[in-house]
């Protein structure tokens, strides 16, 4: 309590991060890597948690696109609370993506 007789609340805000995808997407993550030569991929870091070298952020209103746009998407609403990777942007071009 406050010396006013309130009571503080604090709010704070959890991130929880999402489960990795599955290993076998991962493994064909780095198959495509090998494929493409793409080396800056970090296989220690969840590809689904799109704060890392797994995802490009958007530029700010009025700037281009990054060149070395990659970023990889995942579906994490899965009932079950899997995440699966549904998706792959290498540059300006589309690897993959899912139909929902």
């Amino acid at each position: 309590m406050t010396s006013s007789g309130s009571s503080l609340i604090q709010m704070v805000e959890a991130q929880v991060e999402p489960p990795y995808p599955l290993d076998y997407e991962v493994r064909a993550l780095r198959e495509i890597a090998t494929e493409l030569g793409k080396k800056d991929w970090n296989y220690n870091e969840n590809p689904c948690n799109n704060k890392s070298s797994w995802f490009t952020p958007p530029p700010p209103p009025n700037v281009p696109e990054a060149i070395n746009n990659s970023t990889v998407t995942c579906n994490c609403s899965f009932p079950n609370g899997e995440c699966h990777i549904d998706g792959m942007q290498m540059h300006d071009q589309v690897v993959f993506k899912s139909e929902k």
